[in-house]
């Protein structure tokens, strides 16, 4: 989720360097609706600074509006972590893929296609290929003794019968 609120921070001029590192730093910690978690020492170990550094910058992302910092105090005066929420829009739609020559999902016709040459690859798979492929991966994937070593194994069996009865 970090993406889009990074991306919202980017176009705002008004932060320069290590106060633009500090909300970084937190807008990877945020959850899908803007909130982050994160105590000062874990901040400051992230940003490569001192503490009262993060302190310093979480107090100017305040007053710039970009953040809410809320604290809950419990017995005395002993503080839980920090949470912060970011303030700035920031866009929530869906990206569209990883760049401009590929779509993040293929076009209907395209998808039937795929799915027909998948079919048509089940079709004209060999037995034997499949067999030679379970066999060569099985030590590879699985440890023996485990549900999937054996269904694996159960499947080995599965194709060499197919074999032995001409199929």
């Amino acid at each position: 989720m970090a993406t889009p609120i990074i991306a919202a921070l980017r176009t705002r001029r008004d932060l320069k360097a290590s106060l633009l590192h500090t909300a970084t730093e937190l807008a990877h910690l945020a959850s899908i609706y803007g909130i982050a978690r994160a105590s000062y020492r874990y901040l400051a170990w992230k940003c490569h600074c001192s503490r009262r550094t993060v302190m310093r910058h979480i107090e100017r992302l305040r007053a710039a509006g970009i953040l809410r910092k809320t604290v809950l105090w419990i017995r005395g005066n002993y503080c839980e972590i920090n949470t912060y929420a970011f303030l700035i829009p920031w866009d929530t739609r869906r990206p569209r893929g990883g760049s401009d020559k590929t779509a993040a999902t293929l076009p209907r016709h395209e998808r039937e296609k795929e799915r027909v040459r998948w079919e048509e690859k089940e079709k004209t798979g060999s037995v034997r290929q499949e067999l030679a492929n379970q066999k060569r991966m099985l030590p590879m994937l699985y440890t023996p003794g485990t549900d999937q070593w054996h269904k694996t194994c159960e499947e080995i069996a599965r194709l060499e019968t197919l074999l032995a009865c001409g199929g």
